[in-house]
């Protein structure tokens, strides 16, 4: 039986990240006014995307594969429906699920930018100048990692592990960072209920190589910091938690 919905209720990037972690083959169909966007997930990742109807930036030509989610992640109105089964035609699409999400979010947050300075009509001013949140967080998170001489690696990660921002060395997949997040809070909330220890704050986990320190940084968000295996552990707290601070004050 199909999934049908209307995205009032449940967002395009909501059903890609629960399409995705199901790991099945599926098609999601997506209408909005006169344009139709197909999405096929394979293996827990999106495989496809092709457009029916929508245009490229230039305004020829149908998008397809990454431009494809990019433009249907910016839809707030339509419905959908969601085939299981449904086996993809081709393969345009080869980057990570959570790294897709991540740039579309990029993408709409400088569209709904944009929008607001033309709105203004041209004046110039603060306000108009102000970075979007996602490039405050990346300034921010890669500023840490550069004036730290202990953290090596930063991510701002959500309740059920996807990444929103991060600064990681060049050879850490970035989903898995999110998965494993996840994961460990998911066994050390439990752990401090179980022991009555209250709400979840903070967690270490400590390796030959290094430490994972995973802390709260406002509501249904995460931040994680990778340390290496000599650093100084008071130091490293103290950035940890500034540097949560920063990211619950950035989005509000």
């Amino acid at each position: 039986m199909a999934l049908k919905g209307d995205l009032g209720d449940l967002d395009v990037a909501d059903l890609i990240q629960l399409n995705c972690q199901s790991g099945t083959r599926a098609r999601l169909i997506v209408q909005s006014n006169d344009d139709t966007i197909e999405v096929y997930f394979d293996g827990g990742q999106v495989v496809h995307a092709q457009s029916l109807g929508a245009q490229d930036a230039s305004g020829e030509g149908a998008l397809e594969g990454e431009e494809a989610v990019y433009e249907v992640l910016t839809w707030e109105k339509g419905i959908f429906e969601v085939e299981q089964g449904m086996t993809p035609p081709i393969t345009t699409v080869t980057m990570p699920w959570s790294a897709l999400l991540m740039e579309g979010m990029r993408r709409l947050d400088e569209r709904r930018y944009d929008d607001t300075s033309e709105t203004s009509g041209g004046k110039e001013s603060e306000e108009m100048a102000e970075e979007t949140r996602s490039e405050k967080l990346t300034n921010m998170l890669r500023n840490l990692v550069d004036m730290s001489a202990d953290v090596k690696g930063v991510a701002v990660v959500s309740m059920d592990g996807l990444i929103m921002r991060a600064e990681l060395p060049a050879q850490m997949e970035q989903a898995r960072v999110g998965a494993i997040a996840a994961a460990i809070l998911s066994l050390s909330g439990r752990s401090v209920q179980q022991l009555q220890r209250g709400a979840f704050k903070q967690t270490l986990v400590q390796g030959e190589d290094g430490n994972i320190i995973i802390t709260s940084a406002g509501k249904n968000v995460l931040f994680v910091a990778l340390t290496s295996s000599d650093a100084n552990m008071g130091m490293v707290f103290l950035e940890v938690r500034e540097g949560a601070d920063a990211v619950a004050g950035i989005l509000g």
